[in-house]
């Protein structure tokens, strides 16, 4: 197993669950309605081995759970729970940016509309507490509760002066 990141950053902590090349295949599959061992293993083609391994760590990580059921010789099936439907913005992003950055316009491998309206979904953006549109250069940094002293003055460090302080 890879060495996890102590850092108390939410980056860090966030890789030490999703930072390997499987895992978050898994969760979209889960997304995609997936939730045999065997349909995971077919359809993200990841090792027997590997796929047991990273399903215990998304279960024990509160991401997804084993749900008993008995159907076809299966006695229980995955599910993603509240905290793992709570990555929805995350995929989107992830499959948004991807489509732009990697495959660009007309070549997108898949295509994500409303179910109501057809209609393709929206680009995400980082918005303001009233919903509009900001750059990342509105964004400031601020160590929040749960910031040790390193994290403290790192984010102390990096936070972006008021425009009317600037230089």
């Amino acid at each position: 197993m890879a060495q996890k990141h102590t850092q108390t950053c939410a980056i860090a902590s966030a890789l030490n669950i999703f930072g390997d090349r499987w895992t978050l295949l898994i969760i979209r599959e889960a997304f995609y309605g997936t939730t045999r061992f065997g349909d995971f293993l077919k359809n993200t083609q990841i090792s027997k081995n590997l796929l047991t391994d990273r399903l215990g760590r998304l279960v024990k990580d509160g991401i997804m759970e084993r749900v008993e059921f008995a159907d076809r010789g299966t006695n229980f099936k995955y599910a993603l729970t509240e905290k793992g439907l709570a990555l929805d913005v995350v995929m989107v992003a992830i499959q948004q940016w991807s489509e732009k950055q990697i495959y660009g316009a007309g070549n997108e491998p898949v295509l994500l509309t409303d179910r109501s309206t057809k209609a393709p979904l929206q680009e995400l953006r980082i918005t303001n507490a009233t919903g509009d549109p900001i750059s990342f250069a509105d964004v400031d940094f601020a160590p929040g509760p749960g910031a040790d002293k390193h994290a403290q003055a790192r984010i102390n460090e990096i936070a972006r002066p008021d425009s009317e302080d600037a230089p």
